[in-house]
């Protein structure tokens, strides 16, 4: 979730739609309106599942062709996600009273919380345990020759996927195996196969994220399979891609907006009520530049405390890895 390079600017833009149909899905969830066909919720719901296969995208084009050592690139990746998410999480246990000691502990290490205490502090936090996660799983074949970790994790998460309804395992290994694994191989997939598809196919991806949830509830065809057509057809965009100012700073400011917006949805819930077309609209502003705010101010300055905790690190005498993006 967190920004990735500017050479993948396509991605870079979807990073932006897909934070966009986190923030509106929720707006409707809340109820702020009413959602007049079940296909724009299906939509909109999955904006999640496209930020699991741009992820899965990222991380093997910013470690190709020369990958980070495993230490270096687990210190990147949480120097990206955890200082923001940190933050916001205690401010939700600090300001609401949200969390046990258990529950607060293991959403600060990204820990599914298992039992009666239900999920992490910030409610949107479940995603950044499958994200770390996968991480730390690409971390540990990140050794290997590319042509040999790649699938080989894939089919280890296309083996996961399948585990929590074949063989009914615990309930940590069945919360991590669910299918929404299969949206990280996806962008994996084409990342490493250089899979492209006409930059036409883009809107019937998008088409395909309504309307399938009607059709079936297989994950795989709802969601995985028009994930990989977004990220496939997007690519084959970004030779005609301009640099435009606000797609841009909505990508940049994706990671806050996902991780801020209920700051914003549920007062205004409170102060305007359920079914406000007025407050519809100013919840999903409100979300978009206070989630720009928060990465300017708070994001920002926060990843140049942990970049030059690293650096004071390397100068101290660690070693200084490849940056990932």
């Amino acid at each position: 979730m967190p920004h990735g390079s500017r050479r993948i600017r396509s991605v870079h833009y979807l990073r932006a739609i897909a934070a966009l149909m986190v923030v509106i899905y929720h707006a409707f969830s809340y109820h702020l309106m009413a959602v007049d066909h079940p296909a724009v919720a299906n939509w909109l719901k999955q904006g999640v599942g496209l930020f699991f296969g741009i992820s899965g995208y990222v991380m093997v084009v910013s470690t190709s062709p020369l990958p980070p050592s495993p230490a270096h690139f687990l210190w990147r990746r949480v120097e990206r996600i955890g200082p923001l998410y940190w933050t916001a999480t205690l401010c939700v246990a600090i300001g609401a009273g949200e969390g046990n000691g258990w529950k607060l502990f293991s959403s600060l290490l990204f820990l599914p919380s298992m039992g009666v205490a239900g999920g992490p502090v910030l409610p949107v936090g479940w995603t950044l345990n499958f994200e770390m996660a996968f991480y730390i799983l690409f971390a540990i074949f990140l050794p290997l020759p590319r042509r040999i970790a790649v699938p080989l994790l894939a089919s280890i998460l296309i083996l996961a996927s399948c585990s929590g309804f074949l063989l009914h395992p615990p309930a940590l290994l069945a919360y991590y195996g669910q299918p929404l694994l299969l949206d990280f191989v996806a962008g994996m997939v084409i990342a490493h196969f250089h899979v492209r598809l006409p930059g036409w196919l883009l809107p019937l991806g998008f088409l395909l994220l309504g309307v399938l949830p009607l059709l079936t509830d297989m994950r795989p065809l709802t969601v995985t399979l028009p994930v990989a057509v977004i990220l496939a057809s997007a690519r084959s965009l970004d030779g005609r891609l301009k640099d435009w100012f606000l797609p841009t700073l909505l990508g940049e400011a994706s990671y806050a907006i996902y991780l801020s917006h209920l700051f914003v949805i549920l007062p205004v819930l409170a102060v305007m009520g359920q079914h406000h077309p007025i407050g519809f609209v100013v919840a999903i502003l409100g979300s978009v530049l206070a989630g720009i705010a928060v990465h300017r101010f708070v994001e920002i300055p926060l990843r140049d405390i942990a970049a030059r905790l690293a650096w004071r690190k390397i100068s101290l005498g660690g070693q200084p890895g490849e940056q990932a993006a």
